[in-house]
């Protein structure tokens, strides 16, 4: 029969393994959010797309498929926004204007560390002239606001 105090000693050594490295667990990543801002006259029919860096298959890549057709602006009104949709990490964002059959893309690459606070995400705008323009939320001084 085995004593009380090797029973213990046992069990302790087996808990203090099977707790060891467990401060190292990582903290989940912020949510990045997408907003899309349309100051054309008429709306626009929108696949938005994002895809993992380094993932041969594309099937496997994408991380966020929506279709969303944004109204024009009309000067009170918030853009058209998605909240917390994937993680903070590199994407290819992917915006197909169906109404215009034209389509671009954006390097999300975050910008701030996991440690501060603040909201990310990625402003897609729609200029009247037919342009689209990105940009994303930024933390350091010496990054450049896309």
């Amino acid at each position: 029969m085995v004593s009380r105090r090797r029973f213990l000693r046992a069990g302790a050594a087996g808990a203090l393994a099977a707790l060891a490295g467990c401060s190292a667990v990582p903290a989940p990543r912020p949510k990045l959010d997408l907003s899309v801002s349309n100051a054309r006259d008429a709306a626009v029919d929108l696949d938005v797309r994002f895809f993992r860096p380094n993932v041969t298959e594309r099937s496997e890549a994408l991380a966020y498929r929506n279709s969303v057709e944004v109204p024009p602006d009309t000067g009170s009104d918030d853009p058209w926004t998605d909240e917390d949709i994937v993680s903070d990490r590199p994407y290819r964002i992917e915006i197909e204007d169906r109404s215009a059959r034209s389509s671009r893309h954006y390097h999300y690459r975050p910008d701030c560390s996991d440690e501060d606070p603040y909201d990310i995400g990625v402003l897609v705008r729609f200029n009247p002239d037919g342009g689209v323009a990105f940009s994303q939320t930024t933390c350091s001084s010496d990054a450049p606001f896309l």
